[in-house]
C-alpha cells in the first residue's frame, strides 16, 4: 500500500470526529472580538464549583456575559502601568473554561501580584481564528494602539490553520496538505510577530505553543502527533529568530496520563483547570521587570 493511501486509511477516524466538532463548535472567525469586563470585574475563586454548559450553550454565556458587569482584577479598557495584549484563537480567548478565564486572566493575577504597578489587560481573542486572518486583525487601529502600549503580548495561534485542512479537504485529505499550510502558517506567524515588534520594539511576545486535543482519544494515529510537533517547532524557529520573544511549549501537558481531565465538555478545548496548567507553564516563561 503506497504510503499517502496508508496515512488516508488511518487518518479516516480522526477526520470524522474532527468533521463533527468543527461542525458543533464553528464560529464566524471574523466576528468581533469577545473582551472580558473590566478589571474591576469578579473572577469565580478557583474553589467554584459551576456546572459546565454544553457547547451551544457556552457560546450564549459567552454573550450574555459581555453584558453584564463584573469585579475583575484585572483591567481591559484603561490601560495602567503594566499593559497586558492576548491575541488569536479559542486558547487566547479561553473558550471551554466555564469560568470565563482561559489562561490569560490568572497570568495577568500573577504579574499584578509580583509587581508594585497596576496592571491592565486586552484581551482580542476570537474563537476560531486562523492565523491569516489574524494577520488581517492586527491591521486594525484598535488593536494596534494597544499592541503599542503593551508589555507583555499573548500569542495563541494555528490550531484553526490545521483544523481548517482538515475540515476543507475532508475526502483528500493527505500530508502534502498540512506541508503546503505549515509554510503558510511560517509566514503569517513572522508577519505577526513582526507587526507586533515593529509597533512596540520593547514588548516581551509570548508564543504559545499548539497540542493534540486527540491524543488521548487515537493514540495510535502518530501522523497528527507529528503534524502538530512540526508546526510547533515552526512556531519555536520564529521565537528564536526575533527579539525578546519566547516560546512556551504546552502540548506535553495534554500527553500525560490523566490529562483527559483538562478538557472541557467539547473534548476539544481546555477547561478551567486545563487553562490553570497552561497559565502555570507561562508564568515560567515571563518576563518581568524585577528579575
Amino acid at each position: 500500500m503506497k504510503k499517502q493511501q496508508l496515512i488516508l486509511f488511518i487518518l479516516i477516524p480522526l477526520v470524522i470526529v474532527f468533521g463533527v466538532i468543527i461542525f458543533l463548535n464553528r464560529d464566524n472567525p471574523t466576528s468581533t472580538p469577545v473582551i472580558n469586563p473590566s478589571i474591576k470585574e469578579e473572577i469565580p475563586k478557583k474553589d467554584d464549583q459551576v456546572k459546565e454548559p454544553p457547547p451551544r450553550e457556552e457560546e450564549q454565556e459567552d454573550a450574555k456575559d459581555d453584558q453584564t458587569p463584573k469585579d475583575d482584577p484585572v483591567e481591559e479598557t484603561v490601560i495602567e502601568d503594566i499593559h497586558i495584549v492576548g491575541l488569536g484563537d479559542s486558547l487566547t480567548k479561553g473558550s471551554g473554561d466555564k469560568q470565563k478565564e482561559g489562561y490569560i486572566n490568572p497570568v495577568a493575577r500573577y504579574i499584578q501580584e509580583n509587581s508594585d504597578d497596576l496592571v491592565s489587560l486586552k484581551n482580542f481573542g476570537i474563537h476560531g481564528l486562523p492565523s491569516d486572518k489574524l494577520t488581517a486583525k492586527m491591521e486594525e487601529e484598535d488593536v494596534q494602539d494597544h499592541i503599542r502600549e503593551a508589555d507583555h503580548v499573548f500569542v495563541t495561534i494555528g490550531g484553526n490553520d490545521i483544523l481548517n485542512i482538515v475540515e476543507y479537504n475532508f475526502f483528500s485529505l493527505n500530508m502534502d496538505l498540512f506541508e503546503t499550510g505549515q509554510q503558510r502558517y511560517r509566514r503569517n506567524l513572522f508577519v505577526i510577530v513582526q507587526t507586533i515588534r515593529t509597533l512596540n520594539p520593547t514588548a516581551n511576545i509570548y508564543l504559545v505553543s499548539m497540542f493534540n486535543p486527540f491524543h488521548n482519544f487515537f493514540q495510535d494515529i502518530k501522523e497528527i502527533d507529528g503534524v502538530v510537533n512540526d508546526w510547533n517547532s515552526t512556531a519555536q524557529t520564529v521565537a528564536e529568530i526575533n527579539n525578546n520573544t519566547n516560546y512556551i511549549p504546552i502540548n506535553d501537558l495534554f500527553l500525560e496520563d490523566g490529562s483527559e481531565r483538562l478538557f472541557a465538555n467539547d473534548k476539544l478545548h481546555p477547561n478551567h483547570e486545563g487553562y490553570l496548567k497552561i497559565a502555570e507553564r507561562i508564568q515560567n516563561y515571563l518576563v518581568l521587570d524585577d528579575e
